[in-house]
């Protein structure tokens, strides 16, 4: 989702500068491994160097490390947080552990959370900037069955954040807070897991729309949230194809 992005945000939003945040050095493009920096200079020579492209590699749980960053790059105005672990998917909650449930809830809701706290206070998210959370890389959880209940727990407190406190930050800081909840993406990490394949192709076959979620739809979403003329703040946009949208209990109609 955020590679995707970032190859297509300079032609609309023509920025002075894209900063690529992740937690490793080293990221995974398609199914080759690919040092972060690389990567952001591939983003900047496809604009022919008109944009500065900045990688760097961040703890979001980390308060120092969220508040030195903010310190350097003091104005952000579109923000897309995609960040989120998945811990055990496909195990009943009775048998989670609490580092766990307490994993993923540190870093899926803590450290969205943490993100926006320094990004506030430090003035780096200020008046007029907007920013996107992808609140869920499922939205068909609870629809199609158990990914992760670990995930499943920190992003329902993640949804609560964003419904609750976003009428906050709008009032005192100018920051508008919008979120994603899209359904699940092919990527080649779940076509190497025959299980996860299989649930894809289920959901695939399901689709009102056809097709599965692609990081283009993700895109288009982020950029209608991102547009001057986008009048919400607070609201999750299911981005699914239709997939967890009523369906007659006694069949068609």
């Amino acid at each position: 989702m955020g590679q995707h992005m970032a190859a297509v945000v300079g032609g609309v939003l023509k920025p002075k500068k894209i900063l690529l945040v992740d937690h490793s050095t080293l990221i995974s493009v398609g199914t080759e491994k690919v040092s972060l920096s690389d990567f952001a200079k591939t983003i900047s020579e496809a604009f022919e160097d008109s944009i500065e492209v900045i990688a760097e590699s961040m703890d979001i749980t980390d308060e120092q490390a969220v508040d030195d960053f903010f310190a350097r790059h003091n104005q952000v105005h579109y923000l897309m947080h995609t960040a989120g672990i998945s811990p055990k998917p496909l195990t009943p909650p009775e048998e989670l552990t609490k580092q766990d449930v307490m994993g993923a809830c540190e870093v899926n809701l803590w450290g969205t959370h943490n993100v926006i706290k320094h990004g506030v206070k430090s003035g780096a998210l200020g008046r007029g900037s907007r920013g996107v959370l992808v609140l869920s890389t499922s939205a068909t959880v609870g629809a199609e069955g158990r990914a992760s209940s670990a995930y499943e727990e920190s992003k329902g407190g993640l949804l609560n954040f964003l419904r609750l406190q976003s009428r906050h930050f709008v009032e005192k800081y100018g920051l508008i807070l919008n979120g994603l909840a899209p359904s699940p993406l092919r990527g080649p990490m779940a076509a190497q897991n025959p299980i996860s394949a299989g649930r894809l192709q289920a959901v695939e076959d399901a689709m009102p729309m056809g097709g599965l979620t692609e990081p283009k739809h993700i895109a288009a979403a982020t950029l209608f949230f991102w547009s001057n003329e986008c009048w919400c703040t607070g609201e999750v946009l299911t981005i699914d194809g239709g997939y967890t949208k009523h369906k007659p209990i006694y069949g068609p109609l």
